[in-house]
Formats: structure tokens, C-alpha cells, sequence
């Protein structure tokens, strides 16, 4: 899609001039890092496409395009971790949005006391339980997917296994493995599917307005199968 070409393109530019990647990248490269690219694009969107929402609402857009911009660069940079916190971040805020969409008031009461917010269990809790999800969830089991992307990334992150540890003891352990790359574009992309389905389920009504070219973009994140599942074909 051209828009999408047109940004992959000049990230490329800013890449290199960082010298985060080489002034001529290994093709595989290229192509894992387009698809991450994708990815973040499609996230990112959502901040640009969705601005008539108040604060409640918007804040959550911004955090998720903020946590979907850092990850290529971080990436290719070779950082794992980082990688992962990114990712968990996107999964949070997307929760967080859609409960305090719903939620203004305790929206304001989250910034007020220091200590007053809603566990990412709650908030999950609350997606299984919203009716704009309880016959999709049965379909395609977008919820279902990100608590478990969560649990995993959390572990990554903690290091529950052993397999899990980076050890990273030096500056110059810290470098890009293409192996690597490869499996967090999985991720990525696993990731975005499902939280790109519970944001066009839940504004179902604003996404018909979007630009033809960014709705299709945002929607060929999603396997074929559960776009059906959003169309109302099964």
C-alpha cells in the first residue's frame, strides 16, 4: 500500500543514517524488517485515523503508537528485552483504552489517587465480559490471544526459565541475530492481529469512515478468517 511503502521507505533512510542498519541491507533483512514495519504501521494509525475521542479515550491511542514506534529500531539494535516490554505495553494499552472509553469516570478517579487503577486481570476480565466481544471471542479468540501473548512475554521478561535469560554481561553482547529478528516479526504480527481485531470490533462504527487505504491496511493485519468473523460472515 503506498502510504505504507512511501514510510517503510523513509525509516529505511533514517536507519541508515543512524547507522543502525548498513547502507546496503541483506535482502532477508529488509524483508523481516517490511513486515515488522507493517505491523507498528497499522498500530500507529489508530492515533491519526480516531480524533474526535476525549482524553479518557485518546491517551491509550498514543501510548500504543508510542510503544509500536521504538520496536523496529530496537530491534534491529539487537535488544530482545526491550522488545518484549514494548510489546506487553501494546497489549496493556489496548485494554486500557477500551475500558476507559467506557470508563470516564474512573478514568478521572486513575489520575487523581495515586493508587486507585484496575489489574491487567480486571481489565481482562472485563474484555471477555463486554458485548461487543462475547460472540467474536467464540469464533476468534482475540482476548483469549493476548492474555496468553502477555503471560509469555512476561516470562521472557522475567526470566522464568533459564532459556529465558539474555545474559547479556557486555555492551558488545548486545547485537542483531537474524534468527532473532525473524521471531519477533512472528510475534509482532501475532500480536497486532489480535489487537487490531479487538480495536475495529470495539469502533466498528468510526472504522467505515477511515480512508479506504488505511481500513484495508488495518485489516490485512488480520488472517482472512477472522476478518470474516468481523464482517459477520461466521
Amino acid at each position: 500500500m503506498a502510504s505504507c511503502e512511501i514510510d517503510f521507505n523513509e525509516v529505511i533512510g533514517y536507519l541508515k543514517s543512524k547507522k543502525i542498519i548498513s547502507q546496503t541491507p541483506p535482502s532477508r533483512l529488509l524483508a523481516t524488517a517490511k513486515k515488522i514495519h507493517k505491523s507498528t504501521y497499522s498500530l500507529i494509525l489508530w492515533r491519526f485515523l480516531i480524533t474526535s475521542l476525549p482524553e479518557n479515550g485518546k491517551v491509550f491511542l498514543d501510548e500504543i503508537a508510542s510503544d509500536a514506534i521504538q520496536i523496529l529500531p530496537q530491534a534491529l539494535m539487537g535488544y530482545q528485552k526491550t522488545i518484549d516490554l514494548l510489546s506487553r505495553g501494546i497489549i496493556e494499552n489496548v485494554t486500557r483504552h477500551i475500558y476507559y472509553c467506557d470508563h470516564p469516570v474512573e478514568f478521572e478517579i486513575t489520575n487523581r489517587e495515586k493508587k486507585w487503577y484496575p489489574s491487567l486481570e480486571q481489565l481482562f476480565e472485563y474484555l471477555k465480559r463486554h458485548p461487543s466481544f462475547i460472540k467474536t471471542e467464540k469464533k476468534f479468540d482475540a482476548i483469549n490471544r493476548l492474555r496468553t501473548f502477555y503471560d509469555n512475554l512476561s516470562a521472557n521478561i522475567h526470566g522464568r526459565k533459564v532459556s529465558n535469560l539474555e545474559m547479556k554481561k557486555a555492551l558488545n553482547d548486545i547485537k542483531f541475530v537474524q534468527a532473532k529478528f525473524d521471531e519477533q516479526k512472528n510475534a509482532l504480527e501475532k500480536c497486532t492481529e489480535a489487537s487490531n481485531f479487538l480495536l475495529v470490533k470495539y469502533h466498528h462504527d468510526l472504522v467505515g469512515n477511515f480512508h479506504p487505504e488505511f481500513r484495508r491496511l488495518i485489516l490485512h493485519t488480520i488472517a482472512p478468517k477472522a476478518r470474516r468473523v468481523l464482517h459477520g460472515l461466521i
